[in-house]
């Protein structure tokens, strides 16, 4: 029914079933020697028969409007009254053949075409009564065109509700269809996006894979959420000793770790606290600077030699945010350390036996300047030159021993009650005349700031800032030394000038043991870069802090923040 009478059908194919009847009805007249009661009636019957097939190739439908081809279908109405009429009237065996065009009047017209079909069923049942060929009386005529009708009616009525339902259910079918070709599409393109980011992917941990497994002076360690090791690559394996299967997925962090050295900066005792307790240790602020033993630990061989690293931890998050895991690189610093550690103690040596001879020369100078022979004036400025070149050398060893202490640990204060402001007022007094000679204004503001602190180192601290400021503060320049006190007690001394000032990429390295900055450099002012880190380190011996603040070509300050008392 769909594919030869239905609305999908071409106007051919909707005719092609009523052919076929009409071909099975001309059979039958020749097969079964029935005797037509009108040759002309039959004969016209077969000629609308092929015309409609004629027409309905020939005629271009698709112009028209969709039911203008209904027109045939009427046609076969007559097709199927001259038949009719032509083989017996009301007797003919062909009297149900007027269901078929019926029937598709009601499929494709729907409920109107229901009712026009079985109305014209009706009329082609009356046709013999009308043209008064049949001697029988109209009573059974119009009883049967009725009955025709009913008939006709009820099965274009049933088959109007089964093609609606059919239609809306083939509609429905038909968006679910396009539904599931839009979700099908979509699928498609998921997977093939999935499988691009799975792909890209791939290739990201296999390069990620070759990087690690490539680098080998560092040892790349990742661990997960517990410490437990996933990723032990190659300088791993060169730095500790141990196979990568035989570290991979069966030993912790901690395992790797200096048991003692755990336990004493962490404070704990068992190996599940002390595990929890390494990882947060790892993964905490640095509180000491790079390559301070601060931030060092010891790793222990498969063969139970020590190795010390300085790791680089990191934090592996999940999407949620949840930690999946930790990465640390770390690098063998064994050496560095153990150099560092034989030229602190050669710098040491060196200072102590060179501060003997130095502290000899300049106590005869001394004696030859206040003994009772007379010398003459270039003898005199030849001892002046003597003594003022060997408290040069006396202070550079001076601070080679204060930072030795330093380095070592040792270096300690002796606090006692002092005014901030006493201390400063002697710095100005000593670098008085430096600053007079070079042109330089020294000034100062210095309020009362009573503290705790150690007198000596605390002036030397000062000393070197007012003595860098002069230095770096070309002639017509000014130098400013500025004491107050602090709320809650401490005070703050702050050194400004209008020198050359600093580049902002140097301020971070600025107070490193033998660094100078590269404005001083260049101008070729002497210096051997130890006054700013021996300041720092009596400042943050007293518990404070130093912060510096600079413009190359404008000046340079420096704020020393003291506590009311140092730690003890």
């Amino acid at each position: 029914m769909a594919r030869y009478l239905g609305m999908g059908a071409s106007v051919v194919e909707r005719q092609l079933p009523f052919t076929v009847l009409f071909a099975l009805a001309m059979l039958g007249l020749l097969v079964n020697g029935l005797e037509p009661t009108s040759s002309v009636a039959v004969v016209l019957a077969a000629v609308l028969t092929v015309a409609i097939l004629v027409l309905a190739a020939a005629v271009p439908w698709r112009r028209f409007p969709p039911l203008a081809s209904e027109v045939l279908t009427l046609l076969q109405f007559v097709v199927v009254g001259a038949l009719r009429y032509g083989t017996g009237g009301p007797l003919s065996p062909y009297a149900g053949m007027v269901l078929l065009p019926a029937l598709m009047l009601a499929i494709r017209a729907g409920l109107p075409g229901a009712f026009a079909g079985s109305a014209i069923a009706a009329i082609t049942v009356l046709v013999e009564f009308w043209l008064g060929t049949s001697g029988m009386t109209s009573g059974p005529v119009l009883m049967r065109s009725l009955f025709v009708a009913a008939i006709a009616l009820i099965i274009g009525l049933f088959v109007h509700e089964a093609t609606t339902r059919l239609r809306s259910r083939n509609d429905a079918l038909a968006g679910l269809q396009a539904e599931q070709d839009d979700l099908l599409r979509h699928a498609r393109t998921t997977a093939a996006e999935l499988e691009r980011a799975v792909a890209i992917r791939a290739a990201a941990y296999d390069q990620l894979v070759s990087v690690i497994d490539s680098a080998t002076e560092q040892a790349i360690i990742a661990t997960d959420a517990r410490g437990r090791i996933e990723v032990f690559n190659a300088g791993a394996e060169r730095l500790l000793g141990y196979p990568q299967g035989e570290v991979v997925g069966r030993r912790h962090l901690t395992d790797l770790h200096l048991r003692d050295e755990v336990q004493a900066r962490t404070g704990e005792a068992s190996w599940r606290d002390m595990q929890d307790a390494l990882i947060a240790a790892l993964v905490a602020p640095r509180r000491g600077e790079a390559g301070s033993p601060a931030v060092d630990w010891t790793y222990v061989r498969s063969d139970g030699s020590h190795v010390t690293v300085h790791p680089a931890v990191t934090r592996r998050t999940e999407p949620d945010g949840s930690v999946a895991g930790y990465v640390v690189v770390a690098t063998d610093v064994t050496a560095e350390r153990e150099a560092a550690r034989l030229k602190d103690q050669f710098v040491g040596l060196v200072s102590h036996e060179l501060r003997t001879p130095l502290t000899s020369v300049l106590g005869y100078v001394e004696l030859m300047l206040d003994g009772t022979e007379e010398l003459t004036q270039d003898q005199r400025e030849y001892l002046g030159i003597i003594d003022r070149n060997a408290r040069r050398q006396l202070r550079l060893v001076s601070d080679l021993l204060l930072t030795a202490q330093v380095d070592a640990g040792t270096f300690s204060i002796a606090p006692q009650d002092v005014d901030v402001a006493t201390v400063a007022r002697a710095s100005i007094e000593s670098a008085g005349p430096v600053a007079s000679t070079a042109g330089v204004t020294l000034a100062g503001d210095l309020r009362p700031a009573p503290v705790r602190a150690d007198p000596v180192r605390l002036g030397q601290a000062i000393d070197n800032l007012v003595a860098n400021a002069v230095k770096f503060t070309g002639r017509d320049g000014a130098v400013h030394l500025a004491v107050a006190p602090t709320r809650g007690g401490g005070a703050t001394v702050v050194v400004r000038d209008t020198g050359i000032g600093i580049p902002p990429e140097e301020l971070s390295r600025l107070m490193e043991r033998f660094y100078r900055a590269s404005t001083a450099t260049q101008r070729a002012i002497p210096g051997v870069g130890l006054g700013l880190s021996i300041t720092k380190a009596v400042v943050e011996a007293h518990g404070g802090t130093v912060e510096v603040t600079s413009t190359v070509g404008e000046g340079t300050s420096f704020t020393v923040t003291l506590p009311a008392h140092p730690p003890r």
